[in-house]
């Protein structure tokens, strides 16, 4: 299998950024497999990992513990290439997500992005596809934050996340995150991920032109044409048990079938993407019960049954297994 490639465009700023700062560009390049052929211009393709490696060495050699985040909030949309381009010419925010996810291997094949909705807004979750690099910290936060600031620029500054979350855990550095990215931000999720209310994803993005956007998407479906699509496999069971959930998780065979598989394959073909579907269904769960106790005051009973459990209290313990606490607690951690 082909190792996942990106465009250098970031690896282009990064390099900046050495330059600006005083550091030979050589031994750090070396270091992630990468020269200075590589990353002189932006529309060169590098290896993914060599880039997350780059990202990584030039926050220790900078010396800044929130390098990621403050590189992606210092570009615009306009500065991530064709993709940026087509949010910007999408009508509203949630399109514009929906469109990053559809199209982000154009120009990043590293990593795995789903854009869902959660009944009262909807979330860009994104980690790599490669599972031993899942938790290095700054490109996704770098990706967070871009996406924050990007979803200002579009909508003229009226749209703010509920929250970001990220699989690592909260560096032991003086990191602002919630200055920084203007929302609760939290940490050690199952996916990094972007959180917007559904009147954020309603706004329109000011300045679409649909023509554009028609001609920026058929060049993007040449590109994704001559390459082999990403098995999506666990991004359509996620949709087909969110769309069911609250009648209580569907049964496993009652999927199978609606995929036209058997269980076993369809059981060995999630283990391929290192899933299983009762993980699936239990980090669904969990995702949508945080995200209706941090952002919403939807009572417990509520929350239990649109979980598709017949009452509290099987919510409860659950989710102390999921976060060592109540749900109460979390709430009150967590909703302003």
């Amino acid at each position: 299998m082909r190792a996942p490639m990106i465009e250098a465009r970031w690896a282009t700023y990064i390099a900046a950024d050495l330059r600006h700062a005083g550091h030979a560009l050589d031994g750090p390049l070396k270091e992630v497999g990468l020269s200075r052929t590589d990353v002189a211009s932006p529309d060169g393709r590098i290896l993914y990992a060599a880039y997350v490696g780059l990202i990584e060495r030039a926050a220790l050699l900078l010396d800044e513990p929130g390098y990621g985040l403050k590189l992606g909030i210092s570009h615009g949309v306009r500065d991530s290439g064709l993709v940026g381009f087509i949010a910007l010419n999408s009508a509203t925010l949630g399109d514009a997500l929906a469109n990053i996810e559809r199209y982000i291997s154009v120009t990043n094949e590293g990593l795995d992005v789903v854009f869902e909705s959660l009944g009262s807004g909807g979330v860009l979750r994104f980690r790599e596809v490669d599972a031993p690099m899942r938790g290095l910290r700054h490109h996704a936060e770098q990706a967070s934050a871009l996406l924050v600031k990007g979803a200002r620029e579009m909508t003229d500054r009226r749209a703010t996340p509920l929250c970001v979350e990220f699989m690592h855990g909260r560096p032991n550095a003086p990191v602002d995150y919630e200055r920084i990215l203007g929302c609760p931000v939290r940490f050690q999720a199952a996916w990094d991920a972007v959180v917007f209310s559904e009147e954020a994803l309603q706004l329109p993005v000011v300045g679409a032109d649909n023509k554009l956007l028609r001609v920026l998407e058929a060049a993007c479906r040449r590109i994704v044409g001559r390459r082999p699509r990403k098995d999506d496999l666990v991004h359509s069971v996620r949709e087909y048990v969110l769309k069911r959930l609250k009648n209580g998780a569907p049964p496993f065979d009652d999927v199978a079938r609606d995929f036209n598989m058997s269980s076993k394959t369809l059981e060995r073909r999630l283990a391929e993407r290192e899933a299983s579907y009762r993980e699936l269904v239990d980090n669904i769960r969990c995702d949508l019960a945080k995200h209706l106790l941090a952002n919403t005051d939807v009572r417990l009973h509520q929350i239990a049954y649109t979980l598709g459990y017949s009452e509290p209290g099987p919510l409860v313990r659950a989710f102390k297994r999921w976060t060592d606490g109540t749900p109460m607690q979390y709430r009150r951690k967590h909703r302003p």
